[in-house]
């Protein structure tokens, strides 16, 4: 006697004609097309809102005029001759390489436009550099309430330093100076008595450091 096997036939339904599977891959391509194009315009709308975010956000900024007088000073400074150069150390240590710049390459107190660019070889804290500078500012004489004037900018001013990078304080004028940190836009100055101030601590004929000084004011 023959034993009979059930052989399970395929559903019906699970098969399709081979005529048609041209639609198939055609309706998969088009949605693929059209989700990759989706993708793409939210992406592109995603960075021009960060982009518009970041330029009104600028350091609590939205004002146009103020960057418009950066894009200045950015254009004029490339006109600026080197005056000198100095390196500061302490002891065995490097801290930092700071160059000046002048419209004609010499320096004249408070003479604007001028530029002060610092590189620095170490990583600094921002609260540490506000210190030093307040300490500077104490050695010049600068009053509690001169000191107390400023504070609030110079907190602003001083970012965290990483070695290698550049702290630039270019001044137009008293009303229009700006600090950059790697040649990008950091931070507004909003008080004409401070750049010179700020400058005082390297350029003064008090500073604590009058071999620097001559250096950067090519003296020397």
């Amino acid at each position: 006697m023959k034993t009979l096997h059930n052989v399970a036939k395929p559903t019906p339904y699970l098969r399709m004609p081979q005529s048609s599977h041209w639609l198939v891959e055609l309706l998969f391509g088009v949605v693929g097309a059209v989700v990759l194009s989706l993708i793409f315009m939210l992406s592109l709308s995603d960075a021009f809102a960060n982009d518009t975010s970041q330029n009104s956000d600028w350091n609590g900024t939205s004002d146009k005029s103020e960057i418009s007088n950066i894009s200045n000073i950015s254009d004029m400074n490339g006109a600026l001759i080197e005056v000198g150069s100095a390196d500061m150390s302490l002891l065995w240590l490097d801290i930092y390489s700071a160059k000046l710049f002048s419209i004609d390459g010499k320096y004249q107190a408070n003479r604007f436009p001028m530029t002060l660019d610092i590189k620095y070889h170490r990583d600094i804290d921002a609260i540490d550099l506000v210190d030093a500078t307040i300490e500077q500012w104490q050695h010049l004489g600068f009053t509690k309430a001169n000191i107390e004037l400023f504070r609030q900018q110079l907190v602003n001013a001083w970012p965290n330093v990483k070695e290698g990078d550049r702290l630039t304080f270019r001044v137009n004028t008293p009303e229009d100076a700006v600090f950059l940190l790697n040649d990008a836009p950091f931070y507004q100055v909003n008080n004409t008595q401070f750049p010179e101030a700020f400058l005082d601590i390297w350029l003064s004929e008090k500073t604590s450091h009058p071999k620097l000084r001559q250096q950067l004011i090519g003296a020397n």
